[in-house]
């Protein structure tokens, strides 16, 4: 949530709440991989002094304080209703390492040790120019030196397409006093599907309708939405001291969305990264970046070794290749048959003996930066399978009492109906999953309850420890 002095926009997070979510690409067992990989080495997060500037209610920042308990946590925020209810949840849930503040970015004073990680989701593109330098010139400030700051950010190269459809609805509504539901609704039915341009319309406008209004009013159609281009974020970075690393998710540093004839085409632009970069979000639309920065003297190496890449924990993506060499059969093959854990590489050495490490280093080094194998700075095991008496940690169940979305164990938020709520309240450990069942054909008889406890636990719902 922005942090800014702008009128219009303390105006909106005074008055409205924004919607609790968590942002996968803010954790800190992800973005500390993409440091490593740009050739820094930060704290260990369950270690680390931490700070999220724009935390709104905490639905970021508490499963990650609870995660790690060693660690501190601070959150701040310009709206004092979304800290009072940050703090409210902190207390329910009985999370001691995390404090929050309201207050405004540039009269913020952290006091004490530099921070290890420094996270701003959510920022940077929904406010002032002056504030948006201001983030810089903070993150600099109050980094340690190895500590690093992930930033997310609107491109100019995908919102290009959708700042000409958010200007026709504000118009259309100002004319005709309907709601914004309504006046995208009535746009994506005007849409022709037959022509490109009608098509690519109705494709905006399903999107946009898909985030639903809470988070519309506050991201397309908040009173700021200033998407820049790569280049210019990376040099208003560095006048600030900043060095940028990469993309919190590596897969991202060349989009996923890019096939390989495209990335074949971008190759020859591989001598000159920036306009490399520029160039592939123009190809892929790209409308968002998350990046994760550090100091412009932090203690960085030209890159990553080969055995750095076995100090990291992995797990399959979503998609894998159709792998036809051995080695990568065997591979893949065996992060299957580890599912759904996500484990340390040197697991995976003991459990391929004989594979050359050379070769496997540049094996999961290619998958990671293809979205293949999904890496962790840290293991992550839970048992997939529902217990005979379901029950979710202190932090859930006070987030289910509040209609809110959960997060599971990947920092992924997760939405229920509103029956489904009354269900997961009673999931505190003393009742059996006879008696839950009962009870959600009483709540919701449309439930599927098994397959959904299942899902549940598939998700680590019900994961007491994390090791």
């Amino acid at each position: 949530m922005p942090t800014s002095a702008d009128p219009l926009v303390s105006e909106l997070y005074q008055n409205h709440s924004y919607p609790a979510m968590s942002h996968p690409l803010s954790d800190p067992a992800v973005t500390a991989v993409a440091a490593r990989l740009g050739g820094l080495t930060p704290a260990q997060p369950r270690h680390a002094r931490m700070l999220e500037i724009g935390c709104a209610s905490g639905h970021n920042l508490l499963p990650l304080a609870r995660r790690w308990p060693q660690s501190q946590w601070i959150g701040m925020d310009l709206s004092g209703k979304a800290v009072a209810a940050a703090r409210q949840l902190a207390a329910e849930a009985g999370i001691g390492n995390a404090t929050f503040h309201a207050a405004d970015l540039r009269e913020f004073d952290p006091r004490g040790e530099p921070f290890d990680y420094i996270l701003a989701h959510g920022f940077f593109s929904w406010v002032p120019d002056a504030a948006k330098l201001a983030l810089l010139d903070f993150c600099r400030r109050h980094l340690a030196p190895a500590g690093i700051a992930t930033i997310s950010f609107n491109l100019s190269a995908g919102w290009a397409h959708r700042l000409p459809v958010i200007a026709m609805v504000r118009g259309l509504r100002q004319a005709t006093g309907a709601g914004l539901i309504d006046t995208l609704e009535m746009l994506r039915e005007a849409a022709d599907p037959v022509t490109p341009h009608g098509a690519h319309l109705r494709w905006i406008i399903t999107d946009m309708l898909a985030k639903g209004p809470e988070i519309l009013t506050f991201d397309d159609f908040g009173p700021v939405n200033d998407p820049w281009p790569f280049d210019q974020f990376v040099l208003a970075a560095a006048r600030a001291g900043l060095r940028w690393l990469g993309e919190s998710d590596p897969a991202e540093n060349l989009p996923c969305a890019l096939g390989d004839a495209s990335r074949a085409a971008l190759a020859p632009l591989a001598a000159n990264p920036l306009q490399a970069q520029l160039a592939a979000d123009f190809v892929a639309g790209r409308t968002f970046r998350s990046g994760v920065l550090c100091r412009d003297d932090a203690p960085t190496l030209p890159g990553l070794t080969a055995n750095g890449v076995f100090d990291f924990s992995v797990r399959a993506g979503a998609v894998t290749p159709a792998a036809a060499a051995p080695l990568a059969q065997a591979f893949y093959q065996t992060l299957a048959a580890l599912a759904p854990a996500c484990v340390p590489m040197r697991e995976i050495l003991t459990a391929l003996p004989e594979a050359p490490r050379p070769a496997l280093a540049r094996l999961v080094f290619d998958g990671i930066t293809r979205g293949w194998i999904r890496p962790r700075i840290e293991p992550l095991r839970f048992d997939p399978l529902p217990p005979e008496r379901p029950c979710l940690n202190s932090l859930l169940l006070a987030c289910a009492r509040r209609t809110l979305p959960l997060v599971d164990v990947w920092h992924m938020p997760c939405g229920f109906p509103l029956a489904h709520h009354e269900v997961l309240v009673a999931m505190d450990g003393t009742r059996t999953r006879t008696e839950l069942a009962a009870l959600a054909l009483q709540c919701c008889p449309d439930l599927a309850f098994e397959p959904w406890l299942q899902h549940l636990a598939g998700r680590g719902f019900f994961t007491a420890d994390i090791a």
